[in-house]
């Protein structure tokens, strides 16, 4: 692991990267990675990654929340995604190594911000965290619904269906068929190539080749699920903690229930805000007390 940055230096490389996105003309307002912090070092710094398809904006209240509870928070942009161009095929160009560069890039500033650093994401960005779980020495990561496998496709079948997936001819997949590209929200893409889903899965993947042969290197993991998930197999997160807690990883999965009919973005608040105050307060206490709060664990 490379030397811990300084707050000052951390700062300054993380606003450059704020500032060469902003110049970047291709790119949406509501897509520029952002930084909350406090002026100094702080107990608790967070990385947000967002999800897939999305960008920043989807984590900014939450960020905002964390920020009031006196965190520093730094909410990077995931590679490829952002651009005015809704309907852009970029991430069909996606690639696991800029997946991972992005995840460990984002840890190596976020490591100035504060003493203890938390790496959480939602769907994708689940899956960068995890990633940071099994490679890096962090303090705390929250996945949350990350995307390992889609909802009801077992783990081995999913990757050999995903292997042939990429093989084929790239598909662009609408998120809602019938609104296309007029889903919401409107900074976010309305639909994906399937080569990038194909991408997603197969960083999930290398988190579990890296499993079966060496434990985390992450201190602590906790994995929040909807118990009225959408669109990601639980079971699959499940059998990740499984794979950790054999190696006498300190890991635990939250089921979050009462959201409501079946979803699976539960961060943003333009598509879910009853996720303000049925999913922020119990993210917030997790990074600042490592508590369950009011959410009843999973007895798995």
């Amino acid at each position: 692991m490379s030397p811990r940055l300084s707050f000052e230096v951390a700062r300054s490389a993380i606003r450059d990267s704020v500032a060469l996105d902003a110049r970047d003309p291709s790119l949406e307002a509501a897509a520029l990675p952002r930084l909350y912090e406090h002026g100094g070092q702080v107990p608790d710094a967070v990385v947000l990654f967002h999800g897939f398809t999305s960008c920043p904006q989807q984590c900014d209240e939450l960020a905002k929340g964390l920020y009031a509870s006196g965190c520093n928070v730094y909410v990077p942009r995931l590679p490829r995604h952002g651009l005015k161009d809704r309907l852009t095929r970029t991430l069909a160009g996606l690639t696991v190594a800029e997946l991972q560069h992005s995840a460990e890039e984002a840890l190596r500033v976020t490591r100035g911000l504060g003493q203890r650093v938390c790496a959480m994401g939602f769907s994708l960005g689940g899956t960068l965290a995890l990633w940071l779980q099994q490679t890096q020495p962090i303090d705390l990561v929250v996945p949350i619904a990350p995307l390992l496998m889609p909802i009801g496709v077992p783990r081995r079948l999913g990757m050999a269906a995903m292997r042939l997936l990429y093989t084929l001819p790239d598909i662009y997949w609408w998120w809602d068929w019938r609104l296309r590209e007029k889903c919401l929200p409107a900074y976010a893409y309305p639909g994906f190539p399937t080569h990038a889903l194909a991408v997603g899965v197969f960083l999930g993947d290398a988190i579990f080749v890296r499993a079966e042969e060496m434990a985390p290197l992450g201190r602590r993991c906790v994995l929040v699920t909807n118990e009225n998930e959408s669109a990601v197999n639980n079971g699959v997160g499940r059998a990740l903690l499984k794979l950790w807690r054999a190696r006498s990883a300190d890991c635990r999965e939250v089921v979050l229930r009462g959201l409501g009919s079946p979803r699976h973005d539960i961060i943003d608040p333009t598509t879910f805000p009853q996720g303000r105050t049925l999913v922020y307060p119990n993210l917030i206490q997790i990074v600042l007390e490592g508590t369950l709060g009011s959410v009843r664990p999973s007895p798995r």
